[in-house]
């Protein structure tokens, strides 16, 4: 949100004032509902990554539908053109044709590159990123789960 987000229907920024007035939560842009449709595993779908900030009467029209059909309601719920809607979608980090193509996959790959970026930025140094070549000596892989490396 201090990046600049803006709710992906309305275009309003996200600030103190409009978190409250417009009833902002944190909800999946990958839908729960569409996720398990999809047979997506909770642990996939249920991410920062899959999550941001909407407003109340956006998370209403995005329901449980695939982004694609949501995407396609936007403009005529007062959200604007597709470039608009395009727009502040990207303002999320967020790529779009990832998104508008419901390839979940790609979306999560892109996006999550974005958001490490985006620490790398606050951090000002580089953020590991779990590729086997660079792990640093001495450490040994003592779990994996879901494809996903615990190691200590």
């Amino acid at each position: 949100m201090r990046e600049g987000a803006r709710d992906f229907r309305s275009g309003q920024p996200f600030n103190q004032p409009s978190y409250f007035d417009e009833a902002v939560d944190i909800h999946h842009i990958f839908p729960r509902s569409w996720c398990e449709k999809a047979k997506i595993s909770r642990s996939r779908y249920d991410t920062i990554i899959n999550k941001t900030p909407v407003s109340y009467k956006t998370n209403r029209l995005i329901g449980g539908s695939a982004p694609s059909q949501y995407l396609a309601r936007l403009p005529k719920q007062g959200g604007g053109s597709d470039v608009d809607i395009d727009g502040n979608l990207r303002s999320h980090l967020i790529g779009v044709p990832q998104l508008r193509a419901d390839d979940f996959e790609a979306f999560l790959a892109t996006r999550g590159e974005a958001l490490l970026s985006l620490i790398e930025h606050a951090m000002g140094k580089s953020v590991y990123r779990g590729e086997r070549s660079e792990e640093p000596e001495g450490e040994t892989v003592i779990e994996e789960v879901e494809g996903i490396e615990a190691t200590y």
